[in-house]
């Protein structure tokens, strides 16, 4: 049995913010944030996306909470909406010396435009 340090968490936001600019003027910012926890399954993790956006003048909302459940060396994707109008978020995790590493990328569309697509690692110290 693996030992991992339960109260430790990794986290890091992917990007402190995303601004689009359209015509000179600010349509919308979003926030990403990313954990990646062990299940009590051997070699297999969740990854949980936020994607928050915060609208000019606006309070943050959350556009998408996501989970991902997966193995350790296979890839997970979550999705909300459709191909027009959407979220996808995309994680391959790997156990490496000491450490699980989580790929996550994040992409956003509206109305068949891309917003946001951002790639990050996350790792979960053991």
């Amino acid at each position: 049995m693996r030992k991992l340090h339960m109260g430790v968490l990794a986290t890091i936001c992917l990007a402190a913010a995303f601004v689009l600019v359209s015509r000179g003027t600010v349509q919308a910012e979003y926030r990403t944030e990313a954990t990646i926890s062990p299940t009590a399954e051997a070699h297999q993790y969740v990854v949980h996306v936020k994607i928050i956006e915060l609208q000019k003048g606006g309070t943050p909302s959350v556009r998408s909470d996501m989970k991902v459940t997966v193995n350790a060396g296979e890839e997970g994707l979550a999705t909300a909406g459709n191909d027009q109008t959407g979220v996808s978020c995309n994680a391959l995790v790997k156990e490496v010396e000491g450490a699980v590493e989580a790929v996550i990328t994040v992409a956003v569309k509206e109305e068949g435009a891309e917003k946001l697509n951002s790639s990050q690692t996350v790792v979960l110290k053991q």
